[in-house]
């Protein structure tokens, strides 16, 4: 399912990305993330290669049922009830949706190193009363230290890399506020690889294919 992208198309690719209007100045694209993810044409670094995520590959993640996955996110969070939320690697902005219509009052926020993939995340949300959505590394974010009461990431830390996965456990650490909570869904045969967290609570879903998890934020610096 991966396979590396020719130099012809990385550097087409980068050009694009750099001219849409969601891209911000400097973001880097490590070059694990320079794939054909999942077969498509220029991984997550194309409209057309995110508009096919959109259409099938996206819902592929949670065996065809996403929508009972994201209803059983929210309902986990209708419980936290957190103020500032967090989604690290929103891709298309449907999980975002279905937090705001759980959340209604809270501030959501959304990033993603795809810049296509925010366009579809900023077209969605317009009409649900929006959220800000930045373009940015999942392992290096712009916010302050603290600045989030809940993050989640759903299908992010299980495709990292190993040591890209640690990162952004990292930052989410870093982002959140102490006793924060991380609500992670992955498929069951990714390793968790959650550190600087205590698990709450645990949830298979889709007859045990797919994991929730509930984390919260540990006092202690364990980095």
């Amino acid at each position: 399912m991966l396979k590396r992208l020719p130099p012809q198309v990385v550097t087409r690719c980068l050009a694009d990305a750099a001219a849409s209007p969601m891209a911000r100045d400097g973001v880097a694209y490590p070059g694990w993330y320079l794939q054909r993810w999942h077969f498509l044409p220029e991984g997550y670094l194309s409209r057309r290669s995110v508009a096919a995520y959109e259409a099938g590959i996206r819902n592929l993640y949670s065996v065809a049922s996403e929508g009972h996955v994201l209803r059983a996110l929210a309902r986990r969070l209708r419980v936290v009830k957190p103020a500032r939320v967090l989604e690290m690697g929103c891709g298309p902005g449907r999980c975002l949706a279905a937090l705001r219509r759980a959340l209604p009052a809270a501030e959501l926020t959304g990033v993603d190193l795809s810049p296509f993939m925010l366009e579809l995340a900023r077209d969605r949300l317009a009409a649900t009363g929006g959220a800000t959505l930045v373009h940015a590394d999942a392992r290096e974010t712009p916010f302050e230290t603290g600045a989030f009461d809940a993050i989640t990431a759903t299908h992010l830390i299980g495709h990292l890399p190993r040591g890209a996965a640690a990162e952004a456990c990292a930052e989410a650490r870093r982002l959140l506020s102490p006793g924060g909570w991380l609500l992670t869904v992955d498929h069951t045969w990714h390793p968790r690889g959650i550190a600087g967290f205590r698990s709450e609570a645990r949830e298979r879903l889709l007859g045990g294919l797919i994991r929730l998890e509930l984390f919260v934020r540990t006092q202690e610096s364990r980095w």
